[in-house]
């Protein structure tokens, strides 16, 4: 026969307690999590574009040809092609125009990134492409694309390609 006194562990008071407890924080815990995790998606896709001008960037130098960065019109067609429209939440296209006739061709993409995750959008002020000549400078002035998600306030990103080709990423209001 066993001696149940000497026996330990939770009682079902305990444990409902327990999970009462654990609920709660639960339940406080998601809405704050929901918004790091957009936070991160929002810093991670300015952080893609950012990169994809530097690339082009390195790449006009590297081979001593024009390169672009342009929205794409079909990112997932065999050749993509560049839209005319400011609306980049579709997608964008990497490439260096090696034989000079300012088309994209398939051994000219550097890189294809297609739309946008989550409720994002990605726009320009004024430019649906990004040109860097031989030396690395942009050919076409500077231009700012906002990039924003299904929340309001200063939750965007504000991206700026001045007319040197650098970038810039600061926080921009969004409605």
């Amino acid at each position: 026969m066993k001696n149940f006194k000497n026996m330990r562990g939770f009682t079902v008071l305990e444990l409902l307690i327990t999970l009462g407890i654990a609920a709660v924080l639960v339940a406080v815990g998601v809405p704050g999590f929901r918004s790091v995790i957009m936070d991160n998606r929002m810093v991670s896709q300015a952080n893609l574009l950012v990169t994809s001008v530097s690339v082009a960037r390195s790449n006009a130098v590297k081979y001593q040809r024009n390169a672009t960065v342009c929205a794409s019109a079909n990112y997932d067609a065999a050749v993509p092609t560049c839209s005319a429209s400011t609306d980049w939440s579709t997608g964008w296209i990497v490439w260096v125009d090696k034989d000079r006739d300012a088309t994209t061709d398939a051994d000219e993409i550097v890189s294809v990134f297609g739309p946008l995750n989550g409720a994002s959008s990605l726009s320009s002020t004024a430019l649906s492409a990004f040109t860097y000549d031989s030396r690395g400078f942009g050919l076409a002035g500077a231009d700012v694309l906002v990039l924003c998600d299904d929340r309001s306030g200063e939750m965007g990103r504000r991206i700026r390609i001045n007319a040197a080709g650098r970038t810039n990423v600061s926080r921009q209001g969004c409605s």
